[in-house]
């Protein structure tokens, strides 16, 4: 079907009732006004210092942090030098304080639970929620229509995130899209595939997402999109020349019987604990 750009309503967090009813209807529900002002302040500079000391490691000029030239310039400077160092930038954005304060949002706790009809008795778990970091015209990362259930844990019940971080989210920077009502599918048709230069990808049929309106979800910074994890969606492709900083994750509830938490495994990009003891003790 025909790709639509439109402006879908925004809700106050505070009419709980409609954003529950939009929401089992569509699939998906923005909320307005959502993030703290200062918390996303406090992001937006922490992101440019994580670029600059990337930067200097990279042994390239540091930028004006005063300047957002850096949030687009850096990283492309960083990624002609090579492209481990953006993927450090992007590893060490989201294990910032300053993205613990945006993904740890006490509303987004409270509406998770609103939209999976659980109370407090249920705990959350957050699962690969990232800062995710798109430059122009880099289609590597940039997925087919999908849903996340074979990107997850396991037969779980979560709700997904989505919102920009730094700057509005267009058709032009590659914004997220989506079926509307798809979720209804519950778990569609798709087949798993492998591309090369591109991560695996498992990719609803067609036929499936041709059954619904498309929608182009344009949002301002301070939005939120929540939706269903069985709500066929995907990033457009990046043809401005800024580059895109969104919001990406999700929120299992831990009392779900068929969840159990997959265990976290990290790998050093430089010398590993072991080879700085023996580096001091063993050389």
């Amino acid at each position: 079907m025909f790709e639509n750009i439109y402006t879908p309503p925004r809700f106050d967090i505070k009419n709980q009732e409609e954003i529950k009813k939009y929401f089992d209807i569509n699939g998906f529900v923005i909320i307005k006004d959502f993030y703290v002002e200062e918390d996303l302040k406090d992001f937006k500079s922490d992101v440019k210092n994580i670029i600059n000391s990337y930067l200097i490691k990279a042994e390239l000029q540091e930028m004006d942090s005063t300047s957002d030239d850096i949030l687009s310039k850096g990283i492309l400077e960083l990624e002609d030098k090579g492209h481990d160092f953006v993927a450090a930038v992007y590893d060490t954005i989201f294990q910032s304080p300053s993205f613990f304060r945006i993904a740890g949002n006490r509303d987004t706790e409270n509406q998770i639970r609103n939209l999976l009809n659980i109370d407090s008795t249920h705990s959350l778990y957050g699962f690969t929620n990232r800062c995710r970091i798109d430059p122009p015209k880099d289609n590597r990362r940039t997925y087919g229509w999908h849903q996340e259930v074979f990107y997850t844990v396991p037969k779980g019940s979560y709700i997904q995130t989505w919102a920009p971080l730094i700057f509005d989210t267009t058709f032009e920077n590659g914004t997220i899209e989506v079926a509307i009502g798809s979720h209804k599918e519950k778990i569609a048709d798709q087949t798993w595939n492998e591309f090369e230069g591109k991560a695996t990808q498992i990719l609803v049929d067609d036929n499936i997402v041709e059954k619904y309106e498309q929608l182009v979800v344009e949002m301002k910074v301070g939005e939120i999109l929540f939706f269903s994890g069985f709500l066929a969606h995907r990033s457009g492709n990046n043809i401005s020349k800024q580059v895109r900083y969104s919001l990406v994750g999700m929120y299992h509830d831990v009392k779900h019987e068929p969840f159990f938490t997959p265990k976290i495994e990290f790998s050093y990009r430089k010398s590993s604990p072991k080879q700085f003891f023996d580096e001091i003790f063993n050389n």
